[in-house]
């Protein structure tokens, strides 16, 4: 029997995301300059400003959201190599909230539709104005040169990284979509990944001390059905203001989202 899935509304959060340490996330290396970067970050095109995709910042949450639920599964349990990867139930939190990974259909009916959608983030007006005054003109990174040392030779192998620099902000939005009313309670799970990578990494170098971030200034409202048919006033949800991520978690009760 197929399952009914209603649209209810979505939950529109906001905030910044605060560079604590450098950060690296990956760009295109095809066609770099002879003595230019060889490891750049990903920039917009258009104006050479770094940012960070919505992707590598769902793929992080869902990934931490997976080992926090113990849903990592072992690949290959038979071969030497064995490996770790996502699981692909359709039943758990983090299959409804960010997707089940697969295309079968009795798995994806039963997961139903993805509740979260990740945007680019992109600079601050403030850190796109404040990076070149401590930089340069024009200039939002900084080449980060890292050693890797032969642990026979004790040689060194200097390689340069580029990082969007510490203190910088990035504005970043995720829309969580509604389709039962108890899929508010998953709102906890998004927020208990997102404390948790406030203790991990965002981007590569992580064990090296690249990509510590912070949640902050985070704001949320709720936009109901009737927002797009009837042009409704969006409801703001206080309670997530002036709060950490982690008393969020704490804090989090159901009845304070139904607003």
């Amino acid at each position: 029997m197929t399952t009914q899935w209603k649209f209810l509304g979505k939950y529109i959060l906001q905030g910044k995301i605060h560079c604590q340490t450098g950060l690296h996330i990956g760009g295109n290396t095809e066609g770099f300059e002879i003595g230019g970067m060889d490891n750049p970050v990903v920039v917009n095109p258009l104006n050479d400003q770094p940012y960070i995709p919505g992707s590598s910042l769902k793929g992080k949450l869902r990934h931490l959201l997976e080992w926090n639920l113990g849903k990592i599964e072992k690949k290959n349990p038979d071969k030497e190599n064995e490996t770790y990867g996502p699981h692909f139930c359709g039943k758990c939190e983090a299959c409804r909230i960010f997707g089940p990974a697969n295309n079968e259909a009795d798995v994806r009916e039963m997961a139903g539709p993805t509740r979260l959608s990740v945007r680019d983030s992109f600079l601050t007006s403030k850190s796109v104005t404040e990076l070149p005054q401590w930089l340069g003109e024009g200039i939002f990174t900084e080449a980060k040169t890292e050693n890797a040392i032969d642990r026979v030779t004790a040689v060194a192998n200097p390689r340069p990284i580029e990082r969007v620099p510490a203190g910088a902000e990035f504005d970043f939005t995720v829309i969580f979509d509604v389709y039962r009313e108890e899929d508010r309670a998953l709102l906890k799970h998004l927020f208990t990944a997102m404390a948790m990578l406030e203790d991990s990494a965002l981007g590569g170098g992580g064990s090296r001390g690249h990509g510590v971030i912070a949640f902050k200034e985070l704001k949320a409202e709720w936009r109901s059905v009737e927002y797009y048919r009837n042009g409704t006033s969006a409801k703001p949800v206080s309670v997530i203001e002036k709060k950490a991520m982690k008393q969020i978690v704490s804090d989090f009760k159901v009845e304070d989202w139904k607003v």
